[in-house]
């Protein structure tokens, strides 16, 4: 079969008139690529932040002061959120003396902070809670309890859940949150914004970020500070009687307990769990009333200025 022949200058001139085409298309898209990337990631969130940043300055001129500590807490390294949420914070204080004791205070030491029902006997009035100190970031730190508080389930019912809608989060952000410590404490605890990443080994999707003053670790978070704090504790650990009073499964000769991470297991159903050997698991159903609860809460230290180990972020 013969071949088609090709005029040598009716090509050259396709191929200028194509370039002539592309080129400046090329141009274009490039320019509108980087106006969205600039639109998505520059302008938008900084218009959300001033939004938001002028929202915490109207909750305090009109008195909301625990409000306006929370819209400040939220936009952290945002101008001087950090600051004035501090400062409105440590300025509820009857006295300083948690304030200066935890500005003080290494990675590793125990600390008291709030009351909970601990041992069993509800007439000699709540506990003083016992909490690890397990991180600090620029201007607070990372109190972790030392033991395991009480016995709830993930979510009450079993099905697909994330952290965001589980019955855990309700339960330590209202019940836990308002039981365990005064208004003075509660406005020292900043609403923390948490990353809630899937299980990269199970696929199970983590859902949407969160907003909470009181949760629990996810396992991202306790590989990463263990790797980044040599006084970190064991992960097991143990009930306090009341938690047992509730029925949470207790190892027969080590008296140690299971407790819930953040992180979704297996799949929806299910969620990471430490083992009573110190073990973390995937296997948990949402619904099970076999283990325990270790509330987390970050605290405002405006004299610490370190870094925290990374978190759950990718």
């Amino acid at each position: 079969m013969a071949r088609a022949h090709v005029d040598p200058e009716a090509w050259a001139k396709k191929v200028k008139l194509r370039r002539r085409i592309l080129i400046p298309l090329a141009a274009v898209l490039l320019v509108a690529g980087g106006t969205v990337w600039l639109l998505k990631n520059k302008i938008l969130p900084e218009r959300r932040n001033q939004e938001a940043y002028t929202r915490a300055e109207e909750a305090l001129e009109q008195g909301n002061v625990a409000e306006a500590i929370d819209r400040f807490a939220v936009l952290w390294d945002y101008q001087d959120a950090k600051e004035r949420a501090s400062e409105l914070a440590c300025s509820l204080q009857p006295d300083d003396s948690f304030t200066k004791q935890i500005e003080t205070a290494k990675l590793g030491d125990y600390v008291n902070f709030g009351t909970w029902e601990q041992d069993g006997d509800p007439e000699n009035g709540p506990e003083p809670i016992t909490w690890i100190v397990l991180a600090e970031d620029d201007g607070r730190v990372l109190l972790w309890s030392d033991l395991v508080l009480d016995q709830v389930p993930y979510h009450e019912k079993k099905e697909n859940i994330t952290w965001a809608e589980c019955s855990l989060r309700t339960w330590l952000n209202e019940t836990f949150y308002r039981g365990a410590f005064t208004q003075s404490e509660q406005a020292l605890i900043p609403l923390t914004v948490l990353q809630n990443v899937g299980n990269q080994a199970s696929g199970a999707k983590g859902g949407e970020d969160s907003e909470d003053h009181v949760f629990i670790l996810s396992l991202n978070e306790v590989i990463a500070f263990a790797s980044c704090n040599p006084s970190m504790p064991e992960l097991y650990t143990y009930p306090t009687p009341y938690a047992l009073s509730h029925g949470i499964d207790v190892h027969e000769d080590w008296k140690t307990c299971c407790w819930w991470f953040r992180t979704p297991g297996v799949d929806g159903s299910c969620a990471a769990f430490c083992a009573m050997n110190g073990n973390p698991l995937y296997s948990g159903t949402v619904n099970s009333k076999r283990y325990g609860v270790r509330p987390a809460i970050w605290v405002f230290a405006p004299g610490r200025t370190q870094t925290a180990a990374p978190g759950d972020g990718e």
